[in-house]
């Protein structure tokens, strides 16, 4: 997981000013892939006390979030919504004096428009207490809770902001060595800015020295494929020396036998 950058710590604290103060329904939108869940952990780590957390990309019916939400804190599902929400509402829950919610919910711009009536409920107080909750989604969530009949209360909307210059040098900076960012990283940020984990790949797939304005006093790296290359060059030229001097060696001798031929000298006959 990606460490928090400056402006994502921001949101953080303002997550936990709206639970502490709002004591409601509180919304938390931002583009995918932006860092809402690194947001939200960060959150929860720094509480004392773990929330009910559900993906609602696997929520169906008022009756499915009911019984799952029974499930987490471990009581039996037996009668009917109102009858469960009332156990609910009688077990004693984490205060949001911390500044964590009760209930955190992913992905909440998956959810159905019943699903999110139930939570502006239990926010307002339909089933006794009122609850504290987190939605997180994308920016269309906001609009679709503006549009709920009847017309709930707007909720306390937190937005993931993109990051900016000072984001990225702080992100850069535990992944690289370098210390000044160049005007293509500019234009990686602009391309980027919404997404993080995109962002930093692209930071990391990019040449050191196309990144930085200087390099003074950095020894160049050499690649393997540089090495490869001056190893494979050097060997073959040792090669070609022993075979030259083989074929010189040997068209030397050759020379020799031309020049001193050797005499023949027949034998005698042996004469008894």
């Amino acid at each position: 997981m990606l460490s928090l950058v400056r402006s994502q710590r921001a949101c953080v604290e303002r997550i936990r000013a709206a639970v502490r103060w709002a004591r409601s329904l509180v919304v938390l939108v931002g583009a995918s892939g932006q860092g809402k869940t690194t947001v939200v952990d960060t959150l929860i780590r720094r509480g004392p006390v773990n929330p009910l957390r559900l993906e609602g990309k696997f929520l169906g019916d008022r009756t499915d979030v009911v019984l799952r939400m029974v499930g987490l804190t471990g009581l039996r599902p037996e009668g009917t919504n109102a009858d469960m929400l009332a156990r609910l509402q009688s077990k004693k829950f984490p205060s949001p004096e911390y500044g964590v919610p009760e209930v955190i919910v992913d992905d909440a711009h998956q959810l159905r428009d019943d699903v999110l009536q139930l939570f502006y409920e239990l926010t307002a107080g339909a089933y006794g207490r009122r609850w504290s909750i987190l939605l997180v989604g994308e920016d269309q969530l906001v609009e679709r809770l503006q549009a709920l009949k009847p017309l709930p209360a707007l909720p306390s909307t937190v937005r993931l902001p993109l990051w900016d210059q000072q984001d990225l040098e702080q992100a850069s900076g535990d992944l690289q060595s370098y210390e000044e960012i160049s005007d293509l990283v500019s234009r990686v940020l602009r391309q980027h800015a919404s997404q993080p984990k995109q962002l930093l790949r692209a930071i990391n797939e990019t040449e050191r020295t196309d990144l930085t304005k200087s390099q003074v006093g950095r020894i160049p790296t050499v690649g393997l494929p540089f090495r490869l290359s001056a190893a494979w060059l050097i060997a073959s030229g040792m090669v070609f020396v022993v075979l030259l001097g083989i074929v010189v060696f040997v068209q030397m001798g050759a020379e020799h036998d031309i020049a001193n031929p050797q005499t023949i000298i027949p034998l005698a006959p042996n004469n008894k």
